[in-house]
Formats: structure tokens, C-alpha cells, sequence
């Protein structure tokens, strides 16, 4: 029985991690910013998306591993500077 028991605990000893954990870990761990030392300032906005652009985009989050807004930030940064 000690040694059902102690592999019992080893596993309850051992951390958890559910898939959306561990995508987020990666996320905030790739989106460290354009320079750490750069503080940006950002304003929540709202507005409607065509759905298909808002899968495409999530998807792309998923394989860059980075978040939504950045991937928009940038495109908008883009655009803007044509």
C-alpha cells in the first residue's frame, strides 16, 4: 500500500496546468512589448468585427502566441503608415 500511497502524492504534489493556462503562460511570456522599459498607454475601445476576421484573427493569435491586440495594434500601425 506505501507505494500506491506515495504515488499518490507525488501526483497530488505535482502542478496542474489546464491548456488555457499554459497558452496564456506562453502569451504574456512573448508579449513582453517593443521595450520593456517603454510603458504603453492604452485605451479600451469597442467595435464590431465581420466574424470571419475575428476567427482569423484569433487563430492567428494561437500561432503567433500573442495577444489580439497586438496583432491589431500592428496592423493598424501599418496601415497608417502608408
Amino acid at each position: 500500500m506505501s507505494k500506491i500511497d506515495d504515488m499518490k502524492n507525488r501526483s497530488r504534489q505535482q502542478k496542474h496546468v489546464t491548456p488555457t493556462q499554459a497558452l496564456n503562460q506562453n502569451i504574456e511570456e512573448n508579449n513582453v512589448g517593443r521595450n520593456e522599459d517603454e510603458k504603453v498607454e492604452r485605451k479600451r475601445v469597442s467595435f464590431d468585427l465581420r466574424t470571419d476576421l475575428h476567427k482569423e484573427l484569433k487563430m492567428q493569435s494561437l500561432l503567433q502566441e500573442r495577444n489580439i491586440y497586438i496583432l491589431i495594434e500592428e496592423a493598424l500601425e501599418e496601415y497608417l503608415q502608408k
